[in-house]
C-alpha cells in the first residue's frame, strides 16, 4: 500500500461536484492501491464528508477563485511540488490550473480539455452504475450520518445551488410552498439557502417567514444542515448538495434540473430511486402535481 503518491485536484465548490467525483477517487485507488491526496475547496465540505472515506490520505484546501489568479497559480504550484508526487489528476478544464500543474515536478499528468471533459464525465458514470449499482453508499463510503426511521413527514426544501443558473424559478417555489402547507401530512417545512443569497429569495422569504410550519437554515452550521437534512423524510429542490447529501441516506428525493446547466446528474450516482423533474420537459403546475401525489 501506498506505493505511488497520488493527487486528485478537485477544484469544484459544490457538495454535489465532490459526491460525483466519487468513482473515481475510488477507482484511482483501487487500480493504484494507493491513499489518494485530495487538492479541493473547501466550499465543498471534503474534509467533514470524506473523513471516513479509507481511499483518502489527506485532503487540502486551496482558493481556486479566479482573484489573484498570479498568486493564486503560483500557491498552487507550490503545494503541487511539495507532494512529489507519481501522478496528478485534474478534474476542470482550466487554463490557470494546467499551466501550474504542467510545470510542477508531478511524473504522470493527467487533465482535460474542454472538449474531452465529457470523456471524464461518461467514466465516472459508468464507474457509478456497472460497479457500484449493489453497494450500499453510507457504508461504503461512510459520508454521513447513519439511516434511522423518520416518522414526521418533514420537508427540506433546497431553492438555492452554486451556479444561480441551475436553479428554478423563486415564484415556482413560491407555488409549491403553498401546495405543500395545503397538505395536513406536512409537518415541517425548512427552507435551505446560503446566508449571501437571502436578497435572491426576498419574497419567499417575506412570504413564509411568520408561518410557524415554515423554518428557514440560511443561519444553520454546515452540521446543523446534515442533521436537519437527516430529520426530513423528504428533500425537494434543485439538483445540488442537499438532493446529493439526501439520496446518500436514502431519502425521498426530488431533484428539479435544468439539462442545459445540469447535465450530470450527481445524486444519480448514489441513489437510481430519486424522482428527476426536468423543468424544460415539465411546465411548473405538471412538477408540483408530480411532488404532491408522491408525498399524499
Amino acid at each position: 500500500m501506498d506505493n505511488k503518491k497520488i493527487i486528485l485536484v478537485i477544484p469544484y465548490r459544490g457538495i454535489g461536484d465532490l459526491i460525483f467525483h466519487l468513482p473515481l477517487l475510488r477507482g484511482l485507488y483501487q487500480k493504484y492501491k494507493s491513499k489518494i491526496n485530495i487538492i479541493t475547496n473547501s466550499a465543498n465540505k471534503a474534509k467533514f464528508l470524506l473523513n471516513k472515506e479509507k481511499s483518502v490520505k489527506k485532503i487540502e484546501y486551496i482558493n481556486f477563485q479566479r482573484e489573484s489568479q498570479i498568486k493564486n497559480s503560483y500557491l498552487f504550484l507550490k503545494k503541487l511540488n511539495k507532494y512529489r508526487a507519481d501522478i496528478c489528476v485534474l478534474t476542470a478544464p482550466s487554463k490557470r490550473l494546467t499551466i501550474p500543474l504542467m510545470m510542477s515536478n508531478v511524473k504522470n499528468k493527467i487533465f482535460f480539455k474542454k472538449d474531452k471533459i465529457k470523456d471524464l464525465s461518461r467514466y465516472i458514470i459508468n464507474q457509478s452504475i456497472n460497479k457500484f449499482r449493489d453497494i450500499n453508499f453510507i457504508k461504503k463510503y461512510n459520508i454521513i450520518l447513519s439511516k434511522k426511521k423518520i416518522k414526521e413527514k418533514n420537508v427540506f426544501l433546497s431553492i438555492d445551488s452554486h451556479h444561480d443558473q441551475n436553479n428554478w424559478r423563486e415564484d415556482n417555489f413560491i407555488k409549491l410552498i403553498e401546495k405543500l402547507l395545503l397538505s395536513k401530512k406536512i409537518r415541517k417545512i425548512y427552507i435551505n439557502f446560503a446566508p449571501n443569497k437571502i436578497k435572491n429569495f426576498d419574497k419567499i422569504f417575506k412570504r413564509f417567514s411568520r408561518n410557524k410550519k415554515v423554518f428557514f437554515t440560511y443561519q444553520y452550521n454546515f452540521q446543523d444542515i446534515i442533521k436537519t437534512i437527516n430529520n426530513c423524510l423528504y428533500i425537494i429542490g434543485n439538483e445540488s448538495g442537499p438532493a446529493c447529501l439526501g439520496a446518500s441516506i436514502g431519502k425521498n428525493v426530488f431533484s428539479i434540473y435544468d439539462p442545459k446547466h445540469t447535465p450530470n446528474l450527481s445524486s444519480k450516482i448514489i441513489n437510481k430511486k430519486i424522482i428527476y423533474l426536468n423543468s424544460k420537459k415539465l411546465d411548473t403546475k405538471m412538477i408540483i402535481k408530480k411532488i404532491i401525489k408522491n408525498i399524499n
